[in-house]
């Protein structure tokens, strides 16, 4: 969620880890006993998941653009409060039914319908989970840090708006990052701390009142 790409890049994690945590329980047995253990250890009675985060977004030779951090509520299914906090402050609401895009030094937001904004996106996958074999290759892959394991995700889209996700798992099963790259080269790395499952998180976690004087877009 940066300048230049910000709102693309918020968007698309939410679809992105939506889409992860749900499509790799459908690897094949074979692509890794253990990530698969670690997979199921994470969804295995999910329903909600918190997490503050530093993210990296750099370009193709892979120098630094921007460095973000914030925080991030998902409540399942459909539900995400996803906040930059610095640099440059953002917020991305889903509560269910319409998903904001709030930007506080524009004093603008955008408001879709949330099934106009994710219909035919990983986010689907939610609560369609028969049908990810169908959007995605997926692959378990080395990690030189013995403590994780490595899950890739490959669309076989050809107009996704990504051309590659990974995604890093404690082998007990907790999510500790994200890695994902968009059509024009940019990497986006999210790294995950101070997590928790299936918080205590109130109805109004997931609303957006905007200050009065916003420009409110509704495509």
């Amino acid at each position: 969620m940066t300048r230049g790409g910000p709102q693309c890049g918020s968007l698309s994690l939410y679809r992105l880890l939506a889409a992860a945590l749900v499509a790799l329980l459908a690897t094949p047995a074979a692509a890794g006993d253990d990530a698969r253990l670690a997979l199921e250890r994470f969804m295995s009675g999910l329903e909600g998941f918190s997490a503050e985060f530093t993210q990296t977004v750099s370009d193709e030779t892979g120098f630094t653009l921007q460095e973000s951090d914030g925080v991030m509520h998902l409540g399942l299914p459909d539900r995400l409060y996803w906040e930059v906090r610095e640099p440059f402050p953002q917020v991305v609401v889903s509560d269910g039914e319409e998903l904001w895009t709030y930007d506080p030094d524009l004093s603008q937001a955008t408001v879709r319908p949330l099934g106009d904004a994710l219909d035919a996106t990983p986010i689907a996958a939610i609560s369609r989970p028969e049908e990810l074999d169908t959007h995605f290759h997926s692959q378990v892959l080395p990690v030189e840090d013995a403590s994780a394991l490595r899950l890739r995700l490959i669309p076989r889209n050809e107009h996704a708006d990504f051309t590659r996700l990974e995604l890093d798992l404690t082998p007990d099963g907790d999510l500790a990052r994200m890695r994902f790259e968009d059509l024009f080269g940019q990497v986006t790395d999210v790294r995950f701390e101070s997590s928790e499952r299936n918080p205590d998180l109130d109805a109004d976690t997931f609303r957006l009142d905007v200050p009065e004087g916003t420009d409110v877009y509704r495509p």
